[in-house]
């Protein structure tokens, strides 16, 4: 078979990637909705930052389906357990605000509005980096989230980049709502995947630099 070269080469590798983001999107709503929303959605998106993760790493040529189905499949209980976990601490969070704004002429609405604003930061790293920190690390439960909060906090910049990237999408995909079928959770996983990446090797970065700097103790 002769090989393409020049341009369609080009076109052919945007076709293959157009075509990969498309069936990963798609298998992420068919697999959401197969656990009727509520328990599909967790282990739908672990599955699918377990695919864009192999890609961020450059192995282009795993079975798409078949890396899908097993970690949707392996992870459903522990994945539907973070997402019960996120649910929960929503939940809380909607109440509290609601009585925070109740309390509005009290001298102490400064303070609990404060204390909701830093727990709604930390929420939000969680929801951000729960499935990128899954899909990278092995941890136990508790691990996970506590990762998830801490590692979004330090990489501030690269969450805020993330955030950015992903609200972006969101508006692109409001304004054309054809996209969200065929790319928007897809492409939106893997960018956050690409940038959240760039943190953990960040860190694993300077944890190496701090041992080689730390005194090597003698007995």
């Amino acid at each position: 078979m002769m090989e393409l070269s020049g341009i369609w080469a080009g076109f052919y590798r945007i076709s293959v990637w157009v075509t990969r983001f498309a069936w990963l999107n798609m298998l992420w709503i068919a697999f959401t909705l197969l656990g009727l929303i509520f328990f599909g959605i967790m282990p739908a998106t672990i599955a699918m930052f377990a695919v864009v993760r192999k890609w961020v790493l450059k192995e282009y040529d795993i079975p798409v389906f078949e890396t899908f189905f097993k970690q949707y499949k392996s992870n459903f209980l522990r994945a539907n357990l973070f997402g019960l976990v996120i649910y929960i601490i929503g939940y809380f969070l909607s109440v509290f605000l609601k009585y925070t704004g109740l309390m509005n002429h009290s001298s102490l609405y400064p303070v609990l509005l404060g204390i909701f604003v830093i727990a709604a930061f930390l929420y939000v790293m969680l929801v951000l980096y729960i499935a990128p920190v899954y899909v990278h690390y092995q941890l136990r439960f508790w691990q996970y989230i506590r990762y998830a909060v801490s590692i979004g906090a330090v990489n501030l910049h690269y969450s805020i980049c993330a955030i950015t990237v992903l609200a972006g999408i969101y508006f692109a995909s409001l304004k054309f709502p054809g996209i969200t079928l065929f790319f928007s959770f897809s492409v939106s996983a893997y960018l956050a995947m690409f940038i959240i990446h760039i943190g953990f090797s960040q860190l694993l970065k300077k944890q190496q630099e701090q041992l080689e700097q730390a005194p090597i103790s003698t007995s």
